[in-house]
């Protein structure tokens, strides 16, 4: 498997220099933990890009909306 260490970066080097290991058994070889899986990221952030974005507009969205209804009440 391919991945980093899970342990804290003050128990463990390799969590500490943060190095990608290929392990066979998924465990750090020098404190024996999981190996946190190493996935492609760059599709993932684009995806997480874009959920804001879709989410920031539809907040700036309510806020015109609601602000416009407030302002028919009043005038």
């Amino acid at each position: 498997m391919l991945g980093y260490c899970s342990n804290s970066p003050l128990r463990c080097e390799n969590a500490r220099s943060i190095k990608l290991l290929n392990q066979i058994d998924s465990c750090c070889p020098n404190c024996g933990l999981f190996l946190l899986p190493a996935q492609n990221l760059s599709n993932q952030l684009r995806a997480d890009e874009q959920f804001l974005r879709f989410v920031f507009l539809a907040i700036a969205v309510m806020l015109l909306a609601v602000t416009y209804i407030y302002y028919l009440n009043f005038v």
